[in-house]
């Protein structure tokens, strides 16, 4: 980014454009308008820009080819339905290093994603609604302040294929580490705060 950083709108031009970048700037105060950006874009990278939520990227439910979002080291508090919803294209989505107090349920009805990245938040609970992702084939959510880990997460997400919890809350004994809980076949996952590992083949 240039000194132009809160002006944007010299991107309209930019019709091929399919992956923009914007890092370390801070947008708390103005938010960052994105909407004269063409709506071919395929990925869009926003991180430690100071963000507290989605509604502060203008235009970015206009991005509807949209495949992969990465809003990391941001200050986000909450994800926003409305916008979230109309980005029905994408399978990537990446909100670590944010203020997160609860899991995004908004996500659970993003038909097509594939991964979601929450680590370093502070949710506490996984909400039932996870089972509804029906794509979702890798999850993180290590560095968070979980204390269990629900079964159904392990048996009924069809394409989870890695998932990731370490330095959570979770008792041993509530993952099952080197333990007996049944997973699916080809699934893998870490638990606790240290290496330890399951990888079922």
């Amino acid at each position: 980014m240039t000194n132009r950083e809160n002006d944007l709108n010299f991107l309209w031009a930019l019709r091929q454009l399919v992956k923009l970048s914007i890092c370390n700037i801070d947008f708390s105060g103005t938010g960052l308008d994105l909407s004269a950006i063409t709506t071919t874009l395929h990925e869009l990278i926003v991180t430690n820009c100071s963000l507290k939520c989605v509604t502060q990227i203008l235009g970015v439910g206009r991005l509807v080819s949209l495949k992969r979002l990465i809003l990391t080291h941001n200050n986000l508090e909450h994800v926003d339905e409305k916008t979230m919803l109309k980005l029905k294209e994408l399978t990537d989505l990446q909100l670590g290093y944010n203020n997160l107090k609860s899991f995004p349920t908004v996500v659970t009805r993003m038909e097509k994603l594939e991964e979601l990245s929450l680590i370093h938040n502070q949710i506490s609970v996984l909400p039932d609604e996870v089972v509804q992702m029906r794509s979702l084939e890798k999850l993180h959510l290590d560095n968070n302040v979980l204390t269990e880990l629900p079964e159904y997460v392990t048996l009924q997400l069809p394409q989870l294929r890695a998932l990731t919890l370490e330095n959570n809350k979770i008792a041993p004994s509530a993952g099952q580490v080197g333990g007996s809980r049944k997973t699916r076949s080809k699934f893998y996952y870490k638990i606790g705060v240290t290496d330890a590992s399951i990888a079922q083949t």
